[in-house]
């Protein structure tokens, strides 16, 4: 096998003179008779160097630094995806994924370093379209496994396949959204949380690879004229630093491209159709192999002057774990929003959680998340609670929701012992679009705040007069923007409000005009928009729960003395339970009481806004608090 050379002209940007040329003393790097290969994965085990290459004529190939044949596993394989050091069971493995061309089945192999040999460990359902290409995603924090994968009628499809907990495969169906046509290639980048894919004559998209994301994509690289690209792309590989390789055959060019950094590209000569690219990062630089259909072979190639961008890191928040969810809402779509929480004084394991049906009207769940009762009165927005209320001599506990049918507060009576819930009437209210609402109960009696999404809010006390329920108007404030989550601390007398843009706000819960104090703005730990709010009271200590929509997370406040920040997290998925993480909340809510042996230090309830693990209707999560005490107990010290 002869010697050639190989030169790689290194461009600033598309149509720019040549800034630096490079000759490199290579060589064929491997090739054998009608060896139709086309992927490439560099890999170092120990201090050896290897290559796991795909054939469709001898299946899967494990090279060593000679190029001998190492290990193989039979097939036509053209896809590869790979993810290093996988416990599964008792063994440290290599997870390799391909699809066998012959029998359209994915298969998932063992590299198992110690023979070394390639095993089959099991296969993924097959689609009923047929796949085009397929990636690895490992979840930051939790190191399960996500396999991506899309198929020629342009789906993407997501499947959870390693479940790092219990260290065994799985295979549990998460998503499916719209990707592109023609897709030819897919690379998952943990750091940034993206999910790159290529359309053969269009460019490269960037999707957010998080199952708790919209899977809404953006241009990160397009073919000319609209972008710097020169002809179809076929292949894609990632730098551990975050640097995006693409190959466009035609042009025989491979680009890169990093965040806020102008893009470089290098012209390939000495090949013909370089169809893939393997890349590895190694003390003489950026290592290169190549596969070239015209020779169907495979080259290699150095750029000895590359250096590695240092410091990527996205933020990483301490996770908690749902412990429930309830029963979906009967629709897709923004429906779901915003949970109250009614105690069993007398059994505390047959309390109730209701949650708003924007669409439809209010859910009443029991703690295992099992839906109870459905009361379709109108598009319901938030919801709460106050117990001990009495009418006609008549004990009963009552709930209130802002009713955006009727722009009216919705009103119903809970009985005390059962937790059958009845409508009760609707209090017409002056504002034009109604949206948030809290309650508040003091000796003064049991009042309703509800809020405009222009930024009003209007204070009503509730009572009987005559025999009949009513709701009377006795204060009147405003907040400059939207708002909308709200929640009253019974015990100091205080108003905790929400305005989305801007932060969280409070003033005196009772019906006196108090200015507004600005408590918490958005910005480096609360992120718009500021949503849901709830009180986690135990005597004289209150914590203060919000909802931080903008990057899905959870801030706890210390109400007494200062409004002192205790720290922030996420709630991740849980595998062993089935149950999906949580984004996007609109509503939440909180108690400390003991609601038996799975909450004794009560709950908290979130609405999410994306209900994957598979893809359903939006539903709510429970979440036991002592998992919230321990995260914000490490972020103590």
């Amino acid at each position: 096998m002869k010697k050639y050379l190989s030169t790689l002209t290194l461009l600033l940007s598309a149509g720019a003179a040549v800034a630096q040329e490079v000759v490199l003393q290579t060589e064929p790097f491997y090739q054998a008779e009608n060896l139709q290969g086309q992927q490439v994965q560099p890999m170092v085990h120990g201090s050896s160097q290897f290559w796991l290459i795909t054939s469709e004529s001898r299946g899967l190939l494990l090279l060593d630094e000679q190029k001998k044949v190492r290990a193989s596993f039979a097939g036509n394989f053209e896809t590869l995806a790979w993810q290093p050091s996988i416990q599964v069971g008792d063994k440290l493995v290599d997870l390799v994924v391909s699809v066998d061309n012959e029998s359209a089945k994915t298969r998932v192999l063992a590299l198992d370093w110690q023979k070394p040999e390639l095993r089959w460990l099991t296969d993924l359902p097959t689609q009923d379209a047929q796949l085009e290409t397929l990636c690895i995603y490992a979840h930051p924090q939790s190191g399960h496994l996500s396999m991506f994968s899309l198929d020629v009628q342009g789906m993407a499809h997501e499947r959870l396949i390693y479940d790092a907990q219990r260290q065994q495969l799985v295979d549990i169906k998460v998503r499916e959204f719209p990707g592109v046509l023609n897709a030819k290639d897919c690379v998952a980048d943990t750091a940034s949380a993206s999910l790159y894919v290529a359309e053969e004559n269009v460019g490269v998209w960037r999707y957010p690879a998080s199952m708790e994301s919209d899977p809404v994509r953006e241009p990160v690289a397009m073919l000319a004229p609209f972008g710097d690209l020169r002809g179809e792309i076929t292949d894609l590989a990632l730098i551990d630093d975050g640097t995006l390789l693409v190959i466009s055959p035609k042009a025989r060019s491979l680009s890169g491209y990093q965040k806020d950094a102008e893009a470089k590209h290098w012209q390939i000569s000495g090949v013909q159709e370089p169809e893939a690219v393997g890349v590895w990062v190694g003390e003489q630089g950026l290592q290169l192999t190549f596969y070239d259909e015209d020779q169907d072979a495979y080259v290699s190639s150095v750029i000895s002057e590359y250096l590695q961008s240092s410091g990527r890191r996205d933020e990483q928040l301490a996770q908690v774990s749902p412990s429930a969810q309830t029963t979906p809402v009967a629709r897709f779509g923004d429906a779901a929003d915003d949970p109250a929480i009614w105690l069993n004084n007398k059994e505390p394991g047959q309390s109730r959680i209701l949650g708003t049906d924007k669409r439809a009207g209010l859910m009443v769940y029991g703690l295992d998340g099992s839906l109870l009762q459905s009361l379709l009165v109108g598009r319901l927005n938030n919801v709460d609670v106050r117990q001990g209320f009495s009418l006609n001599g008549k004990a009963m506990d009552l709930a209130a929701a802002s009713n955006r049918t009727l722009n009216s507060i919705s009103l119903f009576g809970i009985d005390p012992l059962s937790g059958h819930v009845s409508h009760l009437l609707e209090a017409p209210t002056s504002l034009t679009e109604v949206y948030g609402l809290c309650m508040y109960q003091s000796q003064t009696g049991t009042y309703v705040f509800i809020n405009d999404t222009d930024g009003r809010f209007q204070q009503y006390r509730i009572a009987g007069h005559e025999g009949q329920l009513g709701a009377k108007l006795v204060r009147e404030f405003a907040v400059a923007s939207q708002p909308e989550g709200c929640v009253a601390d019974d015990v100091s007398g205080m108003l905790y409000l929400g305005e989305e843009a801007e932060g969280v706000w409070r003033t005196s819960a009772e019906p006196v005009n108090t200015p507004l104090e600005q408590m918490a703005k958005t910005g480096e730990h609360l992120h718009a928009d500021v949503e849901g709010m709830g009180i986690y009271r135990q005597g004289e200590q209150a914590i203060l729960v919000v909802s931080s929509q903008g990057n899905d997370s959870y801030l706890a406040y210390a109400l007494e003395p200062d409004f002192r920040y205790l720290g922030r997290f996420r709630i991740g998925l849980d595998l062993l339970k089935g149950l999906d993480g949580v984004s996007e909340t609109d509503g939440l809510e909180v108690t400390s009481a003991n609601l038996g042996a799975d909450y004794p230090n009560g709950l908290l309830v979130v609405q999410d806004g994306r209900n994957q693990m598979p893809g359903a209707p939006q539903n709510f999560k429970i979440v036991d608090w002592r998992e919230v005490e321990l995260v914000l107990k490490s972020q103590s010290h």
